[in-house]
This record gives structure tokens, sequence and C-alpha cells, in this order.
């Protein structure tokens, strides 16, 4: 890794300032004999009814235990999931008042760090618990109770954000959230002094081309948007959309982000943006969201925590013929340094996007577990890679 951090210091800072973006167009190429087995696994809840609101989004997987915890943010219950055994193994009922709740606003995720604390994402801000569920601290995701960058004019941070593993720090979007505004790049929030840094990163414009919007009357919009995926590697983290083959790697050591734009033998690289953008019935915007979401689509990008390879799924209308529409889905594999080193052709379909919205995806002893709903029980899709050269 840290010759990687070298090479990325000699390409970007002799060539251009801090913080500025570089683009490189990498081909994939692949010398390894790849082969997968594809399986659906359910969970036994025994007893208990799984929550399943979300598709499992405010869930969060620990690799250090092998333990999925997944909250039920209207009565602070967390159920905890052995992955290996495939059932429910616990239930941690967390307070939603007093001294140590979990609730200021509607809590909207958990994350279980390595060093067996619990956060709670709540909107603006954010609980840190200890092993015995007591409240250590409480963060809020603004400027009046943070130090360092500034947040500029009517913007804020986006509590949906990621924890980093460590506890250390959180990172989660900022700018406009309102209709019109615009996302100007990642906040990285330290815990230890409740400091903030903005890390600009200029993507926003490009995901507006992908916009329909419905304009029904004054004050009433609804928005066919592309998602926008954070991922967490370290101190770093990997900035993605559901819309292009590219990715905004921030690099904490040398301060600098890395735009990195792929390229797919066998899907399109982007959407097309090819559609009507302003439309005013809601006949005419169901018409052109399906084309859109017929179009190429990436899903986020997930690491395997033994293995340092980060996989992503994505996939796209491969006949639109009535009488035999079917999708091609396919899965990229990527190295440390984020090289693409190989793209798969699956020959099942994987559970990654529906209507834009990805539900719990993570790897588990080498193999991806995407969730899926099936007859309201909790499932996951799970496929395991092989490699060989």
């Amino acid at each position: 890794m840290t010759r990687f951090l070298t090479f990325l210091f000699l390409v970007v800072v002799m060539s251009c300032s801090d913080k500025e973006e570089k683009e490189k167009i990498v081909v994939p190429k692949s010398e390894l004999k790849f082969s997968y087995t594809i399986d659906t696994v359910r969970i036994d809840g025994g007893e208990t009814k799984h929550y399943l609101g979300m598709n499992l989004t405010m869930a969060d997987y620990s690799a250090q235990e092998g333990l999925l915890y997944n909250l039920e943010p209207e009565t602070g219950r967390v159920e905890v999931i052995d992955v290996e055994k495939q059932k429910l193994v616990g239930l941690i009922q967390y307070d939603m008042r007093g001294p140590n709740s979990i609730k200021e606003y509607y809590p909207s995720g958990i994350k279980k760090t390595i060093l067996g604390e619990t956060f709670f994402r709540d909107f603006y801000v954010i609980h840190r618990m200890d092993s015995a569920r007591k409240k250590i601290d409480t963060y809020k995701l603004d400027n009046k109770s943070l130090t360092g960058d500034r947040l500029p004019y009517e913007t804020n941070i986006d509590g949906a954000g990621e924890i980093a593993s460590d506890g250390t720090f959180y990172a989660g979007f900022y700018g406009n959230f309102k209709p019109k505004g615009e996302i100007l790049g990642v906040a990285k929030v330290r815990f230890s002094d409740k400091s903030m840094k903005l890390i600009p990163i200029d993507f926003w414009d490009q995901l507006k081309e992908y916009t329909i919007t419905v304009n029904y009357d004054i004050g009433r919009r609804s928005s066919s948007t592309e998602m926008k995926f954070l991922a967490l590697n370290g101190p770093d983290f990997i900035l993605s959309t559901s819309a292009s083959n590219e990715l905004w790697y921030y690099i904490s050591e040398i301060d600098s982000v890395l735009h990195r734009s792929y390229h797919s033998l066998i899907t399109s690289d982007k959407k097309s943006g090819e559609y009507r953008k302003e439309v005013t019935t809601h006949a005419a915007f169901e018409y052109w969201a399906q084309l859109k979401n017929q179009e190429v689509t990436f899903g986020p990008i997930v690491k395997d925590p033994d293995s340092q390879l980060f996989y992503r799924y994505s996939r796209e209308l491969e006949s639109s013929n009535s009488k035999d529409a079917r999708f091609v889905y396919v899965l990229t594999v990527f190295n440390e340094n984020l090289d693409q080193i190989h793209e798969e052709k699956l020959r099942n379909r994987v559970s990654i996007l529906g209507k834009y919205f990805a539900g719990k995806t993570f790897v588990h002893k080498g193999m991806i577990y995407s969730y899926i709903n099936l007859n309201d029980e909790m499932a996951f899709v799970r496929l395991k890679p092989d490699f060989s050269k």
C-alpha cells in the first residue's frame, strides 16, 4: 500500500494542486481464471419477526464478529444475526428515552466498531454507546458543534454517511439537500476533537444530467435521481454513483482525490441521458423513469476485509424484446489499489438495485451477500468467487 501511495503522490501532486482531481482511463484486463457459485440463504428468526424496512440499509455487518446488527428504528431493538449459522442469536434493546437514548430525531443506522462500541446515526446527530449501552458522547453535525472547516451558508452534512470501523471518524456528503440544491463533496468529522474537514468533489453537475423531474403543480415535485455511494477504506473513502463506471478515491495521507474512469467490455460505461428531464404528468414521468431504469446501473462498491479486494455489481437491459426482455448482470473485481482486474457476466440474476435503491450488501468469509426479501423473510443471494491464475 505504501508503494501505491507513493505512486499516487507522484501522479497527483506533481501534475496538479492539492485536492485537484486527475482522471485516468483504466481498460480492463485479466489474467485470472475466474469461476463462482451462487445460492440463496434464508435467515432463521425463530419466533422473532425480522425488521425488513429500508432493505436493511440501517443494519451493520461486523467482519470481526461475523455478525449482522439489524436496527429497528421505531423501537430501538437490534437483532443480532450470526451470518455463518444463518440465524438470529440475540436481541438488544436500546433506550429511546432518557440519558442513554439513541433517539433525538429518528434513528437511521447502526455501527458496531472493532473496539466494542456502538454508534447510532440519528439524522444530524450521532450517539456513541459503550458495550454496556451507556451513552459516551453525542456529536452534532453542524458548525456550532464542530471546529475546523466551516460549512457554507445553507448547507448541511448528510446524516446517512459512514462511520469508521475503529470508531475514529464519520464521513458523509455535505451540500444543500433541497430539491434544487447541490452536493459539494464529503465532510469528514473526527470524533476525538470534534473537528470537521471538508473535501470538495465536483460530481453533482454530472448526476443532475440523469435526473427526471415531474412538476404536478406549484410546490409539488417528484424526481427520479441517481444513487451516490460512499465506502470507507481505512482512513480513506471511495465515492461512486449508479450512473457511471467511475469513482473518486480520497487518500487522506496526501489529502488528494484521484478520479478514475473505467471501461467495461460487457456493459455501457454510463447512462445515455437521452430522455426528457422535465415532465408535467405522472404517466410521462413513469415512462421516462422506466426507460432510464433499463439503462446501465452500477451498484455500490463493497470491500472484502480479508482479501482486500473490492466488488461491484452492475446491470443493463440486454434485450428489449417485450416477449424476452432480460437484463445482463455483471460482477466487477478491483484489487487493493482499485485497479479493475476482472469483470464477469453472471449466469444468474443478482440483487443489486431496484428503482435505484440498493439493499444491504457485504462480504463474509470471501462470499458476497446481497439482501433480498423472500416472502417477507430475510434472505441473501450469496455469491462465492473463485480465483486462479
